[in-house]
């Protein structure tokens, strides 16, 4: 198998199981947005997380359930919010620690940046093929 053959072979099966990492994240956060309890909820305070690039504050937010059950959870994207503010949380009521704020970027980047990164690996692995295939029929050998 030529060189060109294999980076195209293993970049489609990376584009593909990013794809489908996104379906999932999709399908998931669907199902959450249209079954899960809504509540409002307060930002609380920050946790500050560290990493190569320096350090940088997550919301903290407190909501009550439906049950009158207090809970707190770190948001996974920084977001822009202030101290005090209210949002809107998700969370199922069988599961209320793994709440999530009510916006886009909170419920969407994870499956849009998989997608976009599946469709590169795809586009680059197709394009691979194709660029193989007119070479084999140009006459140019491979290397």
């Amino acid at each position: 198998m030529s060189s060109h053959k294999t980076t195209a072979t293993l970049s489609l099966t990376v584009g593909a199981a990013l794809l489908a990492g996104a379906a999932y994240m999709y399908v998931d956060t669907r199902e959450l947005i249209s079954s899960a309890v809504k509540v409002p909820g307060t930002v609380v305070d920050f946790e500050r997380r560290s990493s190569k690039g320096g350090s940088t504050d997550y919301p903290v937010i407190e909501f009550v359930t439906a049950s009158g059950e207090i809970h707190r959870f770190t948001t996974s994207g920084a977001g822009d919010f202030a101290k005090g503010e209210s949002v809107q949380v998700l969370y199922y009521d069988s599961d209320p620690a793994n709440a999530r704020v009510n916006v886009f970027i909170e419920l969407w980047l994870g499956s849009l940046a998989l997608g976009a990164f599946g469709l590169l690996c795809v586009g680059v692995g197709i394009g691979t093929l194709l660029y193989e295939r007119s070479r084999r029929h140009s006459g140019i050998a491979s290397k």
